[in-house]
Parts: structure tokens; sequence; C-alpha cells
């Protein structure tokens, strides 16, 4: 087990998160003994979820350690999270003796054959000189591109077992050959030849590091650009030529039905586009954007000057629409999801780290914070649409970027889901503000019940004293009624390093 542990080490692991289970004792022991931090949670869905975003932050695995049957079984919504977004993983789980496997030992289920339909790798660790072959070939699955989760099931007695460092297996690997590089002639030459071209950005240009070429090219020639919402962002800074996030319930300026030509960039044809359908000229390119503006000179490819000052245009109507909209559904006696984000805005540092789980109040967040910037350090459910997991996603956050501000915007049912860990990330210093955003319901399917049926079915929620329920688990909690009181609050709390819920009764809402 210690050279499992070692290895972890030797590969830039710092942490694991976990809840604690007997089928994973030696591992417990040996990651103590190599000063290896565990990160306890109080549900395994919340450690899957804080690997999950781990991975997604910085681009590298996260590590989660569970015991077995059940625990395998509540991690994999995390798991599924990072399957569906396409980032790095690797899951740890324990079984009983491999001797015993498929003959009713305790928690007996093939954990194998359950994780391998929503990961890159599933492996049983069949023998203890193995160790380190099986990791090194999960570990290489879940960072080559495309990026995603892998599974390790370490059975107790391969745990236990002595194995001298002769003995121990290592990986061999073939020197592979470089593939022909892509032909960027037609890509440059479409989108030379066409009038209103739009490049739709998705999570694996951020994963492979193209980002930045990416927008270059887009500025340089005055392309619009832009990114599935719940997909990585890669615009850490204001860009000329970001047009926000599209589609789900309120998806932005309608660029897509008026463009002549769509590159996909790393992204998926799914629901938020539309499935691209009735939509001409469509093209994938994942990388090679250096490339393709040489090759778009070259076909006399200009600036599309005029198609970007009509996507401003639009960008400009849209946001007023949404204003407009805000302001009709505005109640005197509560704060408004608009009136939230405003603040958001007037506070955030660039280097902030945005958390967004569900709510109405992200659907906000989404259209008036994202309209000339979406930062790869900002996280959002993903294309999962999963809620609820933000509350581990703000601990992984604050063990990614130990120096930086760390906020959590949430809406009251999504942040029930694991409300638990608040404890968990005050006992282990692992500090960010919750912004909750209080309506008493679960508010995107309450709006669209109303619209279909005219009331709402199963929607409705009682009330919390949010700051008191932080108290009550060792955070700080504050009742926050007025603009001027949350703008004040929330600096307040950035600056105290703890742990801090801001509960916030608002007035239901959503921007579409």
């Amino acid at each position: 087990m210690e050279w499992f542990v070692e290895d972890l080490q030797r590969r830039g692991v710092e942490w694991v998160s976990t809840l604690c289970g007997h089928g994973l004792d030696p591992f417990f022991h040996a990651a103590r003994q190599a000063g290896l931090t565990l990160v306890d949670l109080r549900n395994e869905q919340s450690a899957a979820y804080v690997a999950d975003a781990w991975g997604r932050l910085r681009r590298t695995p996260g590590v989660c350690a569970v015991s077995s049957g059940v625990a395998v079984a509540n991690a994999m919504a995390g798991v599924l999270n990072a399957h569906m977004d396409g980032s790095p993983m690797l899951l740890l789980s324990g079984s009983a003796d491999i001797t015993t496997l498929g003959r009713g030992a305790f928690q007996d289920l093939d954990q194998v054959d359950l994780v391998r339909p929503v990961t890159k790798h599933s492996r049983l660790i069949d023998h203890p000189s193995r160790i380190l072959h099986l990791l090194d070939e999960a570990w290489t699955a879940a960072t080559a591109g495309p990026p995603g989760p892998v599974h390790l099931m370490f059975p107790m007695d391969v745990q236990k077992a002595a194995v001298t460092r002769y003995e121990l297996v290592h990986a061999h690997r073939t020197q592979g050959q470089p593939g022909p590089a892509p032909d960027v002639a037609p890509i440059a030459r479409a989108l030379a030849a066409s009038k209103r071209p739009l490049l739709i950005a998705g999570s694996g240009v951020y994963y492979s590091g193209q980002g930045k070429a990416l927008l270059g090219f887009a500025g340089e020639f005055q392309i619009p650009v832009q990114t599935p919402i719940w997909d990585r962002g890669i615009a850490d800074r204001d860009h000329a030529s970001f047009a926000g996030v599209v589609g789900a319930a309120s998806g932005g300026p309608k660029l897509l039905a008026e463009s002549d030509c769509v590159v996909l960039a790393g992204a998926i044809s799914d629901y938020r586009l539309g499935y691209l359908e009735g939509i001409a000229g469509v093209h994938r390119q994942d990388s090679g954007w250096d490339k393709i503006a040489s090759a778009y000179r070259l076909a006399g490819g200009a600036p599309h000057t005029e198609w970007m000052g009509q996507v401003r245009r639009q960008q400009g109507e849209f946001a007023a629409a949404l204003e407009s909209r805000a302001a009709s559904q505005m109640r005197g006696d509560r704060l408004h999801s608009r009136q939230v984000v405003q603040v958001l805005e007037e506070t955030l540092s660039e280097d902030a780290v945005l958390i967004i789980d569900g709510g109405s109040v992200g659907q906000w967040a989404h259209q008036l914070l994202s309209q000339r910037r979406y930062p790869g350090h900002w996280l959002t459910c993903g294309r999962s649409g999963v809620v609820g997991y933000g509350l581990a996603g703000a601990m992984a956050a604050r063990l990614a970027y130990p120096d930086r501000p760390v906020v959590l915007l949430s809406g009251d049912g999504a942040f029930t889901f694991n409300v638990a860990e608040l404890e968990c990330a005050a006992r282990q210093r692992l500090s960010f503000v919750a912004i909750v955003a209080d309506d008493q319901s679960w508010g995107i399917t309450q709006s669209g019940h109303i619209r279909q049926f005219g009331q709402p079915i199963s929607t409705q929620l009682g009330p919390i004293r949010f700051d008191l329920l932080a108290e009550s688990l060792g955070a700080t909690g504050v009742k926050v009624e007025s603009v001027d009181a949350l703008r004040t609050e929330l600096g307040s709390a950035i600056r105290s390093g703890a742990v801090t819920v801001l509960h916030v009764p608002i007035a239901g809402g959503n921007p579409s």
C-alpha cells in the first residue's frame, strides 16, 4: 500500500477526498503515514464532487477514495459529472478480499462493471505486484485527450499484502508516432468566405489548453465566440469577441440561427445548441488555431467588423430585455436575483473563483456576468446539469486556489442537498463565502410548471434560517435583506477567511 501512496504523491497528489470506511483502512493508514492529506466529507457524493471539481479547475486528476458497495453508488454522482464534462478524476474503491468476491462478502458488488459505463477506464487491482502498473494505466487514461474519470477497485487482501520494490511491475509504454497534422485550410477558407461566422468554444478547448489561441484568432478577425452554458470557460478577462453563453433555459442572443458558418471547437452538438438542426455550414475544429490564423490570411480573410458590431448590438438589446424582466419581477420586501448578481459584479476581483450551483439566480448570473468574460476559474454544474455540488465545489476551489477569494452562489434547494458539508469545511479550514438566494422553491421548475399548467407541482419549499443553520454547523451565518447590507457583508466575509453563509431571501423569477 505504501508504494501506491508514494506513487500518487510522485504524480503531484497532495490530498484525497474521502468518507472513511473500513474497505480502505490500509490505504488510509498508509496515507496518514506518508503525509497525504485526507479531506473528509459526510457523504461520498460530496467526496466525489470535490475530486471532480478539482479536475475541472486544475485540469489534473482529483482523487476520491470511498469504501465499497453503496459507498461507490453514492460516489457515482461525481463520477457521472466528470464523465459528462470530460474532466480528469480517479475514483478509488475498496472491497472485501479478492478471494471472497462473488461469494456474498460484505457489500459484495461488481464495482468495476458498475462504474465502467461512465469512466474511461475501470479495473480491479488483482495482484499486489501490479499496483503501480495499474495506477499508471488509469492515470494515463484519465489525462489523455480527451480527459475523463477512471476507477480502480482495491480489494482488502491486496491492500494488506507485503511486496518489495523489486517485485513491483512497472508501466511499460511504447513510444507512439505523432499523427499527421490536421489540414486547417478548409476551415480557414470557410471562415474567410463567410459573412457571419460563429465559434462555439466548449469544454474541450479549455482542457486542451487551446483557449488562448482560439481567442487570439477570434479577436484579430472579429469573429464572435460563444460557450455552451455549463461548459468550461476560456475568457479569463474581458474579450472583445466573447459573446456570452448559449443554450439551456436562457441562451443569450440567438446568433446560431443567423450565422452562416458555425465552427464547433471542443464542443458537442446537444440540446444546448438545439442539436444544430437547421443550421447551415457546421464544421468541427478542435486545435491548430495559430495555423488557422495564417491560413485565414492566405485565403484573403478580413476582419468581420460589421458582423461583430451587429452581435454587440444584439447583446445590448438582450441585456436591456433582462433588466426589464428583472424590474417587472422585483418586490419591495425582498431582493431580486439581479441585485444579488450586481453586487457580485461590483465586489468580485478578477481572480475570484465563482462557483454557481443550481437555482434561478444561477441563470441570471450566467447571462449578466458572462457577456464579455467567462473565466476558466469559475465553476458551474457542467453538462450534466447537476444541482447540489456547490459546497463540495467551493471546498475544491479553496484547495485549488489557497489565496483567492472563493464565492458560492446557490439557490436554497441546491444548497440543502449536502448542507452538512459546512461542518467539514469549517473544521478543515476550507473557507469560502456562500450566498444562498432563498425563494422557498425549486424556482426554475416552478416557473416552468406555471407556464405549462398554471400552477406549481411539488416545487414549493418551507422556510429555513440558513444563517442559523450555518452557525449550528460551525460556520458564520448572516441574514441579509438589502443591497447595501449584501455589499457590506460579502466584502467582510471575503476578508474574514471564515466559512460564511449569507442568507438572502429573494423574490422568485427567471430570466427566460
